[in-house]
Order: C-alpha cells, then structure tokens, then sequence
C-alpha cells in the first residue's frame, strides 16, 4: 500500500483549499458545527477547515454522515488512490452518496453536503474529481474500519423462466393479397456442457488439421467458409447456433461461434500453422495428440490470453470504426483478457453466475477495463449520427460488457473453462434500442444470447484455483475388432469423432461401422505426420484381443515403408561437358565434399552450398554460367 507519511503537495488538503473560491470555502466552513469567523479572508477559511479537518474533529464530521456516505468514505481511503468511482460504487452498493443539495433550479448549484469536506474535485494539474487528499486520507485511516469486499451472487440451478418469447411479424399470401400477421416465438435457453466437449473438440480439431481439412486465409489466420461448415458437422454437438439461418428467414444467421475460434486458438498456440491455404501440424501440434489433454487446453488459453494477433472486440460486428484511426485507440486485448481471467478465478466451481450479475460485481469489485480510449471514433451505421461518442452509447455495457461475452462464448467455453446456459441472440437484450442506427439491428453482437455461465473444474484448473484436475473422464465401453484380413470392425459403443478421424488415416470405409486397412492411404497420412506406433496402440486399446499376426506385419512394413525416404532439402542438378570433368569435379578434394555424382555427367549440389561449391569449382578451373 501506498505511504502516506509523506503526502505530496500538489495533493494535500491545503492545496486542495486554496485552489476554491472564498464564496465555496465559506459554504464548506458553515457544515463544520461550533465553528464561526467573522468576515474572513480566504487565507483564513483555509487555515481554518485544514486545522478543522486535519485534527481529531473530523471524527465527530465522519460520524455526522449518512451510510452511504460513510461507505464512500471507507471505499476511497481504502482504495490505494482515494478516488470516487462512480460506476463501481454504484455497482457495488446499488446507489451513490449525496455530494450536493437540490439546486432551487436545474441550473443552480446545489449547497455541498458534509460528504465535500472530505472530498475535493479540483486538484492542481490533475484529473481525477472527488478524491481525498493524502494526509486527509492518512487522518481517516486512523480510526476508519475497511469496507465489505464485493460480493458475487450465485445459484445453484438456473431459473426455470430464463427463456424469452419474441413476437415477430410475419408475411403470407393469401389469393395473391399480401398480409402480415403478429406470431409470438418461444426461445428457450440452451444448455451446453463444455469440459467433455472440449477434450474431443481439440483431438478432432488436431486430426482436420493433421489430414489438412482446415482452410484459412493466410493473411487473417481466419477459417474458410469450408472449413467452418465441415467443424459444425464433426465438432462435439455442433456450434453453438445453426451456421445457415432457417428457411423461412424469422432469424438471421448468427454465424460461427466455436467453430470460428478452433482454428484461430490453433494457430495461436503454435500447434498448427499456414502452409499456402491450408493448416498444417507443428511439432508441438503432433505431441499434443498424445499429451494430457487438460494440459494442452491450459497452454491454449495461456496462450490466448498474451496473444497480440487478435482483438475479440474485432467480432462485434455492427460496431464500425475499427479499423484506420479508429484502430489506434483500442486498448491493449492482452490487458482486459487478464482482468477478465481474475474476475473469472473468483466464480466458485460448479455454481451458475447470471451475465449481468457477473458485470456488476466486475464493477463493484474493481475489476474495470476500457475497450477504447476515443468511443467517438467507433460508430453505428453512420459516423457521425451514429457516433458511440454520444452519451449513453459508449457505457459499460455497450462496450466493455460486449467484449466480455465475446471472450467467454467464443474462447472460454470452447476451451471447456466454462458451461452455458443462452438464448438466441435476437430480441435477447434491449439496452442498445435507444443509440442511432440500431432500428434495422436483430442484435448488437451474436453472443447477446448468453444468460448464465457456471465454471467447471477444468476452468478452475485451467486459471490455476486448483493443483490437479480429476475430471470426468467415462471409461469407455467401445471395441473393435481388428481381423487378419486387415478389416477393422466396429463391435460396439460410440467412437468418438476424433477416432473416426484417426481410422481414416489409416483405413478406406467399405462400409456401415467397416474399414479396411489401406497401404497408399496410410503412407500419405505417413507422410503428413501421422504416426504408425500411435495408431497401433489406439486399436490395442479398443480391441481386446492381440492383433492379428498379418496387421502386425503389415503396420511394421508400413512404419519401415513410410519413412523409407527422407527430404534432404533441394539441389541444383548440374550436367557437366563431359564425364571426365564430372569425375575430376566430383572426385577433386575442394570440390567433392559439396557435390554428389548422379547419371554419366550429372551433379547434384545443395541449394544453400551453391556459392561455396561455384567458389571451388572455379579455384579448380571451372566455371558454371549463372542460370
């Protein structure tokens, strides 16, 4: 905590009197009871309030507040700054304190209350109003107890009425006469369970990309529209919403949610990398197929949460402005990713937290972060109309709490970090309805849907609350049968998806639950990094019988076979005049050692020994014309 033994000037008391008027000085002194001067100059009144306020007085003025007032009081000496914070106390308590009385109009300035002998808005070269000065602040701490920590209601189950019903207006032909006719649409809240999820999903996602599956852009990292609609369909229960909007067009499309974020969280994690359009498997990718996966997910949000390559705020798509100058004023995303994590940590595991109570103790409990430094830069349709700039169109909820449900629908569930409880996005919030522009908007984001959230124990293990992670891990009750005629059959269970992908690698579908093991097949998933020993050892461990003699035989010559040959790199193909200055240049000390023969006259020289080996060539009295 900060010392106060030695109070810095410009933020004292004193200082803090003597930038006021005598008129508001002279208000300040008739609160202070018992205390009376006779026509005094402002020199006075100062020496007077400092020696009032500075001395064992102020404790009987402390105790002459209202609750309220006090709390704001204990709030600011125990804050580490003496700094009101208007939107964290009210977050926190539910209301502020009184500063002024009622102006006789609502042009005149009310009286100051007791609570503005303690607070001073106009320090010098400052910018912060209603602090308390340090050695006031000092005094206070002195007999001033600390203030109740921020609390974080939660629930044990969710409430049964958290659907919403939206009424829709809705077109109809009838005998070549258009009418339109108001329907009413329950949307129902959706619950999904993400810890088990997420352990398939990052398998699955590592075999796409292992059988190079994944398209994106090379310049944005992003996913193909391809690529997202081939995730929905093998991903754990799908996305969290339809990809394609339904065929009478009552909703729009929200797009992809998780299936957007997988490749992305990839890439970032360095377990894969763009290699032309497609994603390609890292060394660390193709360990990760066999490493804990609890562990692999934790190196993922780690990673995410430093990453500079990405902005979420970027996904809330009816917000314009982003890019250009606007661009300049975003704050650092590593930054409100970490406070945001901090405020996660402190959820209990397995309790549900409803959004907008998790936002408001964020706020209460000091948990703040700024989005964008200049919201006038950031609009809605229309730059200047539909400016954030304006009041009540740059809040906390426009703006911070948007990017918070963008960080924990797209990248924390995912990430099995979190369980969701959501509604359609659609009619889901309204506080957007009075800003310029939004008339046509179904939503402000695609993630307005979401209501409650509930960490898991492989969140809480994940942010670091617990040392190990003992989750639910089903013992499985699927077999396979592998036959000597190199057939593997499905017996019984459910293969998870990531299985289905790694007998694909290995095996060509003959049919329903059957598939046969394929040499050209394998050798090409081989030479894409696939590992023979890994394979071998998934089909022991759903098979309980030994394997056959010949698929032992054969997934032997295919280990051998597949990695027969090695990439050396590239070379040069040279034909010499002769094959006597082939043999003299390949078999010359100088030379030899940067060169191979290959055919009568032929010699094959390594791309990056291209210049050593022309040195040496002509040293020997050769030379070899530039291509």
């Amino acid at each position: 905590m900060k010392s106060y033994c030695q109070p810095d000037p410009k933020s004292s008391l004193r200082a803090a009197l003597e930038i006021s008027n005598a008129d508001y000085l002279k208000e300040l002194l008739f609160l202070l009871p018992g205390v009376k001067m006779k026509a005094p100059r402002k020199a006075e009144l100062v020496d007077k309030l400092e020696q009032c306020l500075l001395s064992s007085f102020v404790e009987e003025l402390w105790k002459r507040l209202d609750d309220l007032q006090q709390m704001a009081v204990r709030e600011c000496i125990h804050d580490g700054e003496g700094r009101f914070e208007t939107e964290g106390f009210q977050a926190k308590h539910g209301a502020l304190p009184t500063f002024e009385e009622e102006g006789r109009s609502r042009y005149a300035r009310g009286r100051p209350t007791l609570l503005r002998l303690f607070f001073y808005s106009e320090f010098k070269g400052g910018s912060n109003p209603d602090m308390i000065p340090d050695d006031l602040r000092e005094r206070l701490l002195k007999f001033i107890p600390a203030p109740p920590k921020a609390k974080l209601e939660v629930l044990d189950e969710l409430p049964k009425d958290s659907g919403v019903t939206k009424t829709i207006w809705k077109t109809i032909t009838t005998d070549g006469n258009f009418l339109t006719e108001e329907e009413e649409v329950d949307y129902p809240l959706i619950q999904r369970l993400n810890e088990q999820a997420a352990l398939q999903d990052l398998r699955t996602v590592l075999r796409l990309i292992e059988q190079e599956k994944i398209r994106v852009s090379a310049k944005t990292w992003r996913p193909a529209g391809a690529s997202v609609q081939l995730l929905a369909s093998l991903l754990y229960e799908g996305d969290y919403y339809d990809i394609e909007p339904p065929s009478d067009d009552s909703d729009p499309a929200t797009g992809p949610i998780k299936c957007y974020s997988w490749p992305l969280l990839g890439q970032v994690a360095q377990l894969a990398k763009v290699s032309g359009s497609k994603l390609q498997l890292t060394k660390k990718g193709r360990a990760a197929l066999s490493a804990a996966p609890e562990e692999i997910l934790s190196e993922i949000w780690s990673d995410w949460l430093k990453t500079k390559k990405f902005d979420e705020f970027n996904r809330i798509d009816a917000i314009k402005g982003q890019s250009g100058r606007g661009r300049r004023n975003f704050t650092p995303a590593s930054e409100r990713r970490y406070i945001i994590e901090r405020a996660l940590s402190l959820c209990p595991t397995g309790k549900w937290v409803a959004i907008e109570e998790f936002s408001r103790f964020m706020r209460a409990a000091g948990f703040r972060f700024e989005v964008h430094l200049d919201p006038w830069k950031l609009y809605i349709c229309e730059a200047q109309y539909g400016s954030l700039g304006y009041r009540g169109s740059h809040e906390w909820n426009i703006l911070q709490e948007r990017y918070l449900l963008c960080l924990l629908f797209e990248y924390a569930a995912p990430l099995g970090l979190i369980d969701l409880a959501y509604i359609r996005p659609d009619g889901a919030r309204g506080d957007f309805r009075n800003m310029w522009g939004t008339d046509d908007l179904c939503y402000l984001s695609r993630y307005d849907g979401l209501r409650h959230f509930r960490l898991t124990p492989l969140g809480a293990y994940i942010l670091g609350e617990t040392d190990n992670w003992q989750g639910a891990k089903p013992k499985s009750e699927t077999t396979l049968t592998v036959l000597p005629t190199r057939v593997i059959r499905h017996s019984s269970g459910l293969l998870a998806m990531d299985d289905l992908l790694q007998i694909e690698n290995f095996a060509e579908k003959i049919g329903e639950g059957e598939w046969q093991l394929n040499e050209v097949s394998a050798l090409k998933s081989i030479e894409n990094g696939a590992d023979v020993n890994q394979f071998r050892a998934f089909l022991e461990g759903y098979d309980p019988q030994p394997l056959p003699e010949k698929v032992e035989s054969f997934l032997s010559d295919l280990d051998r076979k597949g990695r027969a040959c090695v990439n050396k790199g590239t070379v040069y193909l040279i034909e010499c005049d002769s094959v006597e200055t082939a043999d003299t240049i390949a078999s010359n000390a100088r030379t030899r050692k940067y060169c191979q023969r290959t055919g009568e006259k032929g010699l094959v020289v390594p791309v990056e020994k291209e210049k050593v080996f022309r040195s040496a060539l002509n040293s020997i009295g050769f030379g070899m014309p530039l291509a």
